[in-house]
């Protein structure tokens, strides 16, 4: 084995030279000791150039040479230089022992740094790629500031719920269906309030695997329908639909589920547990948007409502009059206001209790709300007092109306404490443009032939 393998084939040829030149001059020169001293250089290089093998097959050959030489000459007592072959012998031996040592310790030396260069390698690529994912991740969550921004800057249900599907679609950047279900409150049931990536949806109310997540109020991944024992491919809802992956989340607010998110891929295993968290995330922040456009909602009927009635509230009615008197004016059409008052409404709270007096209300507003035109605006104007704005109407047609009204009031009894309470109303009409061209003046003069009415003798239209 070489001591110097990138140097070996320079060091064997030297050494090969010398070792032919010497023995050339052992043989032809008249002093042969000093050649016969010199192949010790040769065999020191043959020893650092081939190793062991080449040293010793050297070591033999200039021993062979001394041999030679003798019985050529027949000249003996070259002792000293068979000692001094022997010794280089010793020494090239431990001098290439020595350095095959170094040899191979600096070799696994550098086994173990290449092994730990590939592992450092490997470990470098392995943290890119962790790297990668975690910036694709923190992209990803970033995303949700943006979303709940965007979900509290909007106040429209349908507008929550387009920006639910839009966030859950930029967020996540997966390929698929997705839909939104919410529950109706009246109807106890999910009914689909907007979707992505499908233009017909088959199951409107959602399927098992919606029911499912409303039911459970937990999350649901599916990396294959076809191979998930929990729902059966013979159930219709599922099997009619065409995907094999998805994921979904409970939209939940004040410990109720108010609906259902869900993403499906007509691939296998399109999500992961990531995805799912990003749902999950993307749902509960949906739901708060949800049950804000909730609240904001009831607050605007508030506003516009009266709460025993469900009727317009008086500011809303006159605010409404101001608009349809600029609209009358401009078009050149008319319009009418009535006035309308409860008979003895004191007597029958008097006789029957203070809730039999809300039950007339209500009873009465049902009664007028049925009674007029789906454009027309029906207000309670404080206690017992009601009014009524007719469009495109003139005064012939209003007092014809308000009869109409008057009759079927009057027909219409109401049982309180198992006895018929017969309700009668009393009326004022007032007309744009031929009684007034101002709001004030227009609910004035209805006010004042109410009042007519009553004095009149009640029961009747003035």
């Amino acid at each position: 084995m070489s001591a110097y393998p990138r140097y070996s084939k320079i060091l064997g040829n030297i050494s090969v030279v010398i070792l032919f030149i010497l023995t050339y001059f052992v043989f032809t020169s008249t002093d042969p000791y000093p050649p016969l001293i010199s192949l010790n250089i040769s065999i020191l290089l043959t020893w650092m150039a081939f190793g062991t093998f080449g040293g010793s097959a050297v070591s033999l050959f200039c021993a062979a040479v001394i041999l030679v030489f003798e019985l050529k000459t027949g000249i003996s007592g070259y002792p000293i230089i068979i000692i001094s072959f022997f010794a280089s012998t010793i020494v090239g031996y431990f001098f290439t022992k020595k350095i095959n040592k170094l040899h191979n310790s600096f070799a696994l030396k550098l086994e173990k740094s290449e092994e730990a260069m590939i592992l450092s390698g490997n470990a470098i690529a392995e943290k890119k790629r962790e790297l990668s994912s975690f910036t694709e991740k923190l992209k990803r969550y970033s995303t949700l500031k943006e979303a709940a921004s965007a979900f509290s800057a909007s106040l429209s249900l349908d507008a929550v719920c387009r920006l639910i599907i839009d966030r859950s679609q930029t967020t996540l950047g997966k390929p698929g269906r997705i839909l939104l279900f919410l529950v109706d409150t009246e109807k106890q049931e999910l009914m689909l309030s907007a979707s992505h990536g499908s233009s017909r949806v088959k199951a409107k109310q959602g399927d098992i695997l919606d029911h499912w997540v409303l039911r459970h109020r937990k999350s649901l991944i599916i990396e294959d329908i076809m191979k998930d024992f929990r729902f059966p491919l013979h159930d219709e809802d599922v099997s009619k639909e065409t995907f094999r992956s998805m994921i979904s989340a409970p939209l939940v607010c004040e410990n109720k589920v108010i609906g259902v998110l869900r993403m499906d891929s007509p691939a296998e295993a399109a999500y992961t547990q990531d995805d799912l968290r990003l749902l999950d995330i993307l749902s509960y922040l949906g739901a708060l948007a949800v049950q804000n456009s909730y609240l904001y909602s009831r607050t605007q009927e508030l506003a516009t409502k009266d709460s025993l009635t469900g009727l317009a509230v008086r500011r809303y009615f006159t605010e409404r009059l101001k608009d349809e008197i600029k609209r009358a004016a401009r078009r050149g059409t008319k319009l009418a206001v009535l006035m309308l008052d409860i008979d003895r409404f004191k007597d029958y709270n008097d006789r029957y209790g203070h809730l039999s007096g809300d039950l007339v209300l209500k009873h009465l507003s049902n009664i007028v709300s049925r009674s007029v035109r789906k454009d027309d605006v029906v207000a309670r104007y404080g206690g017992e007092e009601f009014v009524i704005l007719m469009l495109d109407r003139d005064k012939a047609d209003a007092l014809a109306e308000a009869e109409e009204i008057r009759k079927k009031i009057k027909d219409s009894p109401l049982k309180l404490r198992r006895q018929d309470a017969n309700i009668t109303v009393s009326i004022g009409v007032s007309s744009y443009p031929e009684d007034a061209g101002l709001v004030e003046e227009l609910v004035r003069i209805a006010d004042d032939r109410l009042y007519r009415a009553k004095a009149g003798g009640r029961d009747k239209v003035c």
